[in-house]
C-alpha cells in the first residue's frame, strides 16, 4: 500500500513539472529577428577616421537603418558610395557641419520615421538631391545654414508633424514644400533676416499646433498661405517690424487657441482674422505702436482666456471687438495712451476674471463699457491721470472681489458705481477726490 502511494506521488510530481515546463515555454518571448537588409543600430559619423561603420554598412548591403543616421563631420567623405541604396531610416537623420553642396548621397532615401535636421552646413543651399523622399514622420529642422535658400528637393512631402526654421541668413522662401498640405504639429520661423513671406506653402491647409514667427526683421506679410484653413494652436507673431498685413490669413475659419502679437509696429489693424469665431485661450497684443484699432476680429463672440492690451500708443478704440459677449478670465488694459474711453465693447456682458485699467494717459471715462454687468474678479483702476469719472460703468451690478482705485490724479466722479454690489473690500486712495465706499453708496460720490 505504501509502495502504491509512493508511486502515485512520484507520478503527480512528474506531471506537475511537465505542465509547468509547458507553461513557461509557451510564454517565452522569441528574440526579434532583424531582417538581413536592416542595419541593427545607429550610424554616427563624426570624422573620417571612423568610417569602419560606413564600410560595414556598405559590405552588409543594407538599405535600412534601424536607429538614427548622424553625420557631423566637416571632413570630405564620399557618403554617396556608402548610402547609394539607403531607402529608410527608422530613427532620425541629423546632418551637422557636413561640407556637401547637395544631398544627392541620399537620393534613394524614401522614409525618415523620426526628425530630419540640417544644421550649420556651410555649403547646402536646399534639400536638392533627396529626390525620392516622401515621408518625414516627425519634425523638419533647418537652422544656422549660411547659404540655405529654399526647400527644393522636398516636393514629394505631403504631410509632416512640425517645421522649425531658425537663423538661416540666406533663406528667401519655402519653395519645395508647395505640395505639403497638413502639419499635425507646429510651424516655427525665427531669425531669418531676408525672409519676407511664406511663399512656397501654398498647399498648406492645416496646422495642428502653433504658428510662431519671431525676429524676422524683413517679414512683410503672409503671402503663400492662400489655402490655410486652421491653426489649432497659438498664432504668435513677435518682433516683426515690417509686418504690415494679416490679410492672407482670411481663409483661417476655425477656432484658434490664442493670438499673441508683440512688437509688430507695421500693423495698423487686424484685418485678415475676420473669420475666426472663437479664441479658446488668450488674446495678447503688446507694443504694436501703430495699431489704431482691432478691426478684423468681428466674428469672435467669446474669449475663453485673458485679454492683454499693453503699450499700444495709437490705439484709440476697441473697434473690432464689437461682437464679444463674454471674456472668461482677466481683462488688462495698460499704457494705451490714445484711448479716451472703452468704445468697441458694444456687447460685452460679463468678465469672468478681473479688470485692470492702468496708466492710460488719455482715458477720461469708461464710455463704451455700458453693457458690462458682472466682473467676477478684482477691479483695479490705477494711475490714469486724465480719468475724471467712472461714467460708463452704470450697469455694472456685481463685482465679486475687491475694488482698488488708486493714484488717478484727476478722478472726482464715482457716481456710476453707486449701485454696484461689491463682495470684497473697496480700497480708494490718492485720487483727486477720495470718498469712502460708504460715502459712494450714500450718494456722496462726486466733487
Amino acid at each position: 500500500m505504501r509502495k502504491n502511494n509512493l508511486l502515485l506521488y512520484i507520478l503527480f510530481f512528474v506531471l506537475g513539472l511537465t505542465i509547468f515546463s509547458c507553461k513557461k515555454s509557451s510564454t517565452t518571448t522569441e528574440p526579434t529577428v532583424v531582417p538581413a537588409n536592416v542595419f541593427n543600430g545607429s550610424i554616427n559619423i563624426y570624422s573620417s577616421g571612423n568610417d569602419t561603420t560606413l564600410q560595414r554598412f556598405l559590405n552588409g548591403k543594407y538599405n535600412t537603418i534601424k536607429g538614427s543616421l548622424i553625420l557631423s563631420s566637416s571632413d570630405v567623405i564620399d557618403y554617396k558610395k556608402y548610402f547609394v541604396n539607403l531607402v529608410e531610416v527608422q530613427g532620425s537623420v541629423t546632418l551637422y557641419k557636413i561640407p556637401n553642396k547637395d544631398l544627392s548621397f541620399l537620393s534613394a532615401l524614401r522614409n525618415v520615421v523620426g526628425n530630419f535636421q540640417v544644421s550649420s552646413c556651410p555649403e547646402l543651399t536646399s534639400f536638392n538631391g533627396v529626390t525620392a523622399l516622401d515621408t518625414i514622420g516627425s519634425s523638419l529642422i533647418v537652422e544656422r545654414n549660411p547659404r540655405f535658400v529654399n526647400f527644393s528637393g522636398l516636393e514629394q512631402i505631403l504631410k509632416i508633424s512640425s517645421i522649425t526654421v531658425t537663423a538661416n541668413p540666406s533663406l528667401v522662401s519655402f519653395s519645395g514644400l508647395q505640395n505639403l498640405t497638413t502639419m499635425t504639429g507646429s510651424l516655427g520661423i525665427y531669425q531669418n533676416p531676408v525672409l519676407t513671406s511664406l511663399i512656397g506653402l501654398t498647399g498648406l491647409t492645416s496646422i495642428g499646433g502653433d504658428m510662431s514667427i519671431s525676429e524676422n526683421p524683413n517679414f512683410v506679410d503672409f503671402t503663400g498661405l492662400a489655402n490655410l484653413l486652421e491653426i489649432q494652436g497659438t498664432l504668435s507673431l513677435t518682433t516683426l517690424p515690417q509686418l504690415n498685413s494679416l490679410i492672407n490669413l482670411i481663409p483661417v475659419n476655425d477656432t484658434i487657441t490664442s493670438i499673441s502679437l508683440v512688437d509688430c509696429n507695421g500693423l495698423l489693424n487686424l484685418q485678415g482674422l475676420g473669420n475666426i469665431p472663437c479664441i479658446k485661450s488668450n488674446l495678447n497684443i503688446v507694443a504694436c505702436n501703430n495699431l489704431e484699432n482691432l478691426t478684423g476680429l468681428a466674428k469672435i463672440d467669446t474669449i475663453k482666456g485673458t485679454v492683454v492690451l499693453n503699450k499700444l500708443e495709437k490705439l484709440s478704440s476697441f473697434t473690432g471687438l464689437n461682437g464679444i459677449k463674454y471674456i472668461k478670465k482677466d481683462v488688462r488694459i495698460s499704457e494705451c495712451n490714445s484711448m479716451t474711453g472703452m468704445n468697441g465693447f458694444a456687447l460685452l456682458d460679463s468678465i469672468g476674471g478681473g479688470l485692470l485699467v492702468q496708466d492710460n494717459a488719455s482715458l477720461v471715462n469708461f464710455s463704451g463699457f455700458g453693457k458690462v454687468k458682472t466682473i467676477r474678479g478684482k477691479v483695479e483702476i490705477l494711475e490714469n491721470n486724465a480719468l475724471r469719472s467712472l461714467d460708463g460703468l452704470e450697469n455694472l451690478k456685481n463685482a465679486r472681489s475687491s475694488l482698488d482705485i488708486y493714484y488717478n490724479s484727476n478722478l472726482s466722479g464715482y457716481c456710476a458705481i453707486k449701485s454696484l454690489t461689491l463682495t470684497g473690500t473697496a480700497y480708494i486712495s490718492q485720487n483727486k477726490f477720495t470718498p469712502t465706499w460708504t460715502q459712494i453708496k450714500a450718494g456722496d460720490c462726486s466733487r
